[in-house]
């Protein structure tokens, strides 16, 4: 079978290349490096487009650490160099948004792991040293003797429920209480301050 040929990229197909990859950003959706191999002006699958980007950007980052260490000297860029160094900026941007999105997500997943384990621990009746002495040997037993604990673990948790609202209904009552004798209160002062006012007229005008 014949090996297919190897397609060797000019500068002016890695320039073609790079300007389709910063147009459509196959980073972010991957169905786009088809697109931009039907768009270069030779026979090359998503894979090879793909390659040769990751290639470009590759030496593109060795060359700029490379010439970090070197102090004073001046370089010549050309579009294929400023056009990698978009490349990179873009492939970076889009590989963070990833990383941040993964974060998110397994962030979000612990947290329901943890609501899960926090609501069967709510629903699973505790079992102590004597509930174990109590607890039958045989399968469908145990099944009926949790069931049953689990009841009545749920009865107690109703029965603190009505208690509480029930403290709370008192509670409410007596705010109502000790408002409306403080209103009372009032009046009472109001009255008792305009008969005194009264008076003290009726006393000035004789």
């Amino acid at each position: 079978m014949d090996r297919k040929k190897q397609v060797r990229f000019s500068d002016q197909n890695d320039i073609k290349l790079l300007r389709e990859v910063l147009s459509k950003n196959p980073f972010e959706e991957k169905s786009k490096w088809a697109e931009i191999a039907s768009k270069l002006p030779m026979d090359v699958d998503t894979r090879r487009v793909r390659e040769r980007t990751l290639l470009l950007i590759e030496q593109r980052r060795k060359h700029n650490k490379s010439s970090l260490k070197k102090s004073g000297v001046d370089e010549e860029y050309g579009e294929k160099e400023n056009l990698m160094d978009e490349a990179i900026d873009l492939f970076d941007e889009e590989e963070q948004k990833k990383k941040t999105l993964k974060t998110k997500a397994e962030k979000e997943e612990n947290i329901g792991k943890d609501i899960r384990k926090r609501a069967l621990e709510n629903l699973t009746p505790t079992t102590s040293d004597e509930d174990l002495r109590k607890m039958p040997k045989k399968g469908s037993a145990v099944v009926n003797y949790l069931k049953d604990k689990a009841e009545a673990e749920m009865a107690t948790k109703k029965e603190e429920i009505a208690l509480k609202k029930e403290e709370l209904k008192l509670e409410r009552d007596r705010f109502e209480i000790e408002r409306l004798e403080r209103l009372q209160r009032l009046e009472n002062e109001k009255r008792h301050n305009q008969m005194m006012m009264e008076l003290l007229a009726k006393c000035l005008k004789k």
